[in-house]
């Protein structure tokens, strides 16, 4: 199936670079990595191989709350459940194989696990608040590193290395510090940082771009009150979102401006190339102002977290930033392709996706009615998404992209 999968995709590139002049490629019209020219529209030919979970269904398939899914090299998949501590192994047809941690303190036990990475031989590296845990192949549990929030812990959606170490951007103490009014002790920018698998304490890898705040609408993201009251601010609409993913020679994609530019970042944090295209932002319209405010009075936040009670400040106090980033999502596939999902036309809604490679190639552009970046990817051609089904229990469903195919030929 790897060799039949592979050569339907080999086939598909090599018809999409001879059907038009215009395919944009290293250097074409410019540096080095800099892709001009029209999109090339692709099809994924995709076919479903399973969907999970259940209400009424067995145990392993009654999830509580899906925090993350990987796959290793022989395609099977692995769900980490937040709510029952554990992470659900099922193989290449979805049935399933075992089960790996469970609540508590003790070895091979998780706690309110928050990222998964599976290493390709099948063994895992799981992030919490609290700790750093090791898995090998068979779930056997083998190091635990604990983690501070003094020296910083690993957010979520964390991602890996190919050595296990976690890259993740990081929650601090300081951070807290900030969201009580405090002074902000970080340094200024977005640091992304590693935790070796030997320790758990963060070393600063890259720090990435911040739009800049104008000091006379400057806000902390947050603060409490001695009534126990967390008042959330408003915020900053359309402001650029950090994205990164990691390729398999341990270079970091990195996405953190306005303008589409996906940059390449060594493990020495060096910056040692970059894929653009000359698409430019849109300019923040008051109807663009208007469907914000009335997406922030949709959204729904917790009234209760413990003995507090979050509030969130009034649309009134919203802000705007004067330009929609091109880029509203990126990953890597498995094949170290990258996905760069670009901003809609509206400013909101999801665009078309562009196939791209960390040398500057470009394989094609998928439609906005086309197959979206997944929770996670996997060989030969597999694609996880973690959705909810029509009464809101929380499944993955497994497809696989068999072909891109040149859209018209």
């Amino acid at each position: 199936m790897r060799i039949k999968a592979l050569s339907l995709i080999t086939s598909a590139l090599a018809a999409t670079a001879a059907c038009s002049d215009a395919t944009p490629g290293p250097g074409t019209g410019g540096r080095p990595g800099t892709l001009e020219g029209p999109d090339i529209m692709l099809a994924a030919v995709t076919e479903d191989v399973y969907t999970v979970g259940a209400y009424m269904g067995e145990d392993w398939e009654s999830f509580g709350s899906i925090a993350d899914v990987a796959f290793d090299e022989a395609g099977n998949a692995h769900i980490l459940d937040r709510q029952e501590d554990r992470i659900v192994v099922l193989g290449t047809d979805g049935t399933f194989v075992r089960f790996v941690g469970g609540s508590g303190e003790g070895p091979g036990e998780l706690q309110s696990p928050s990222s998964l990475h599976v290493c390709r031989d099948g063994g895992y590296v799981v992030g919490s608040v609290r700790r750093i845990d090791v898995f090998g192949s068979d779930g056997k549990h083998l190091r635990r590193m604990p983690v501070s929030p003094f020296t910083g812990v690993p957010f979520l959606r964390s991602k890996a290395f190919p050595d296990g170490s976690l890259v993740s951007t990081v929650l601090r103490a300081d951070t807290a510090r900030w969201r009580q009014g405090l002074p902000q002790l970080d340094p200024p920018g977005r640091p992304i940082e590693i935790f070796p698998i030997e320790h758990g304490t963060p070393e600063v890898l890259y720090t990435a771009w911040e739009l800049p705040d104008p000091e006379d609408e400057r806000r902390s993201p947050g603060r409490s009150s001695a009534d126990g009251v967390s008042r959330l601010s408003a915020g900053r609409a359309f402001e650029p979102r950090l994205y990164f993913d990691v390729i398999s020679d341990g270079r970091l994609a990195v996405v953190d401006s306005i303008g589409y530019r996906v940059k390449l970042v060594a493990r020495d944090g060096s910056v040692v190339g970059a894929v653009e295209r000359p698409i430019a932002p849109l300019t923040v319209t008051e109807a663009m102002k208007e469907a914000a405010r009335d997406r922030y009075r949709a959204r729904e936040v917790p009234s209760n977290v413990g003995i507090f009670r979050i509030e969130r400040e009034s649309v009134d106090e919203l802000r705007f930033a004067d330009e929609v980033p091109v880029i509203a999502n990126m990953a890597v596939d498995w094949e170290d392709r990258i996905w760069v999902e670009r901003t809609g036309a509206d400013g909101s809604e999801p665009g078309p996706i562009d196939i791209v490679t960390p040398e500057g190639g470009y394989v094609g552009t998928l439609p906005v009615d086309g197959v979206r970046i997944p929770s996670a990817f996997g060989p030969n051609g597999l694609m996880a998404y973690i959705e909810a089904d029509e009464v809101g229990i929380p499944t993955v469903r497994v497809i696989r992209m068999a072909s891109l195919q040149p859209v018209g030929m």
